[in-house]
Parts: structure tokens; C-alpha cells; sequence
């Protein structure tokens, strides 16, 4: 059965706390600051210590992503020849054989009659230079995504970022996000989802889906915007049929972030001071992921009951 009249886009949320500065999911990046050290306090002397001299060499080898690719390939390989590295590490000759000079030349990597070979020193250092690599690359991916998300209150491993599809919002479109919490709705048959922000297209997604065949939606909303969507004229027929086709409990308290779960995988995300979901992950079907959403959804039940109706 279609929905007559559904319209088309994104509207504004309709939500609890449309004037509140702060929302959801909401942390201050600067305070959420991790501060790693090496060798105990970092100071000068002592077993470990952070020295120039360490600090210049990491430099020197994360300053050209070749050098850290022909060190990963030949811990990997053992022994290759010139040429095979530069396919391997897809450089222009010449840069290729400086940054293999220079390697050779701080002791990182020698030059046998057989093919370049990483030294002692060099894989006393490359395991570590890999995870600092890979680490590096995660955490650029997430920026985005962690400037909003309060990983401690999460409770979820940021391993387990690596394997998500991040949708944030920006300019060129700002209900990225949302339309991609719809679309996760309108692909499924069961759907179970707290909702710290709604809005029409999302009412709309769950009703469509509960009235298909074996459709099945319990959605759990903040009692501020199950009260704004009764009283606001423009949702109160809608929220009304919702309730009908859906299960929908009310949440005593306020959803700290979004979390979806379908039979096609899990969303998470968080919403900013104007009820908008400022940045969604979505994971594929993942059994630690699965059982972390699960978990969330249970306990947000546990403090929520069913809407009741009103006269």
C-alpha cells in the first residue's frame, strides 16, 4: 500500500529540544583529548625516553610515503630488487632511488648484491611505523565523525570504525545523513531504531515498512518530541497512524545518540543542537557490532513504556 501525499526531501526535525544549545551524542573535541606517552613521563634520559634524535627519524621516514612502502615491503618480502619495488610502491624512478639512498644511507635498509633488504634497525621499527600508519589513516577518516560522536559514553571499540561507511553532513548536503536513515528503513522488513530526532520522511520510512508483508518496526523517541509530535498540527495525524502500524515507546530521559538495527546491518549516529544528524555510520552485519546494538536498544527499552493514548 502506498502512502498518498509523502512528500519528497528532508524537513526540519521534530524532535525533543528544539531550543536547546546543546543535543545529543554532543562532546567537545578538545575534551575528549588522548594523550599517549613513550617511556613513562617523556622527559629527557631514562630507558625509552623521547629524544630529537628519535623524533628527527620518524620524521625522516614518515616525511615520504615511499619510505615507509619500500620498508613495508620488504618486511613483507624479504629481499626485492629496484625495480620490483618501484612497481611496488608506484614512484617515479628517480624519487624512488633517492628515498632508497637515503634508506640505505641511515641504516634503515641495505643495498645486497641480491636486492634491497631491511636491516636490524629497520624491523626493530617498521611493525610499530605500520600501526602508527594505519592508526593515522583511521583517525582522519573518523575526524569527521568523532568531532560529534562521545566515543567514551559509546561504550564501542574504535576498531570497529574501521569496517563503517561514514555519511556526514556538510554543506553541499546537509541531510545526508538523514536520508541515509531513511533509506536503511525503507530496504528493511524489521527494524529496530532509537530515535534521539525525527521527522517526516522517518515516520513515514517506519510506516511503510510496518504495513509490508512480515514488516515489523519498533522505533523508542524522547517523551519531549513524542509530545511535540502530538501537539504540532503538521505530525499529529501522521504520528498518529505510526503508532497504529508501529510499536513506539516513549524514552524517560534523553537518547544520548541514534542507534538502527536491520537485518542488513547497524547505523549510529548523533544529532546537534538543531536536531540535526550531523554524522552516520552505518556497519554491515557484524556479530560485536550486532550484540553492542542490541545491548543499547535493550537498555533504552528498559527505560522507556508504550504511548499511550490521549483523548
Amino acid at each position: 500500500m502506498s502512502d498518498e501525499g509523502e512528500s519528497s526531501g528532508v524537513d526540519a526535525t521534530a524532535g525533543g529540544r528544539p531550543e536547546e544549545a546543546g543535543s545529543l551524542g554532543r562532546s567537545d573535541p578538545s575534551a575528549t583529548e588522548v594523550s599517549r606517552t613513550a617511556g613513562g613521563d617523556g622527559g629527557e634520559g631514562g630507558d625509552g625516553a623521547v629524544t630529537d634524535d628519535a623524533i628527527d627519524e620518524i620524521a625522516f621516514l614518515t616525511r615520504s610515503p615511499v619510505r615507509v612502502r619500500v620498508l613495508d615491503s620488504l618486511r613483507r618480502r624479504g629481499t626485492v630488487g629496484k625495480r620490483e619495488l618501484r612497481e611496488r610502491v608506484d614512484g617515479v624512478r628517480t624519487t624512488v632511488s633517492r628515498n632508497l639512498n637515503a634508506l640505505v644511507e641511515r641504516g634503515w635498509i641495505e643495498d645486497t648484491p641480491d636486492g634491497y633488504e631491511i636491516t636490524d634497525c629497520g624491523r626493530m621499527i617498521v611493525d610499530d611505523l605500520m600501526a602508527l600508519t594505519e592508526s593515522a589513516s583511521l583517525a582522519v577518516e573518523l575526524r569527521p565523525a568523532l568531532r560529534w560522536l562521545d566515543v567514551e559514553r559509546l561504550g564501542l571499540d574504535l576498531r570497529q570504525f574501521e569496517r563503517a561507511d561514514i555519511t556526514t553532513a556538510d554543506s553541499t548536503n546537509p541531510y545526508a545523513p538523514v536520508e541515509e536513515q531513511v533509506a536503511l528503513i525503507q530496504r528493511s522488513t524489521a527494524v529496530r531504531a532509537a530515535l534521539p530526532a525525527v521527522n517526516r520522511q522517518i515516520l513515514q520510512a517506519c510506516r511503510r515498512t510496518a504495513r509490508t508483508d512480515d514488516g515489523e518496526v519498533e522505533i523508542v523517541l524522547e517523551s519531549a518530541a513524542v509530545d511535540r509530535l502530538r501537539s504540532a498540527d503538521r505530525y499529529a495525524e501522521l504520528f498518529a497512524d505510526v503508532r497504529r502500524q508501529c510499536t513506539v515507546l516513549e524514552y524517560d530521559g534523553t537518547l544520548p545518540y541514534y542507534v538502527g538495527a536491520t537485518a542488513e546491518g547497524v547505523q549510529l549516529g548523533t544529532t546537534d543542537g538543531d536536531n540535526l544528524v550531523r554524522v552516520l555510520l552505518r556497519f554491515d552485519v557484524d556479530d560485536d557490532v550486532r550484540a553492542w546494538a542490541d545491548d543499547r536498544f535493550e537498555r533504552f527499552e528498559q527505560r522507556a513504556h508504550t504511548v499511550e493514548e490521549r483523548e
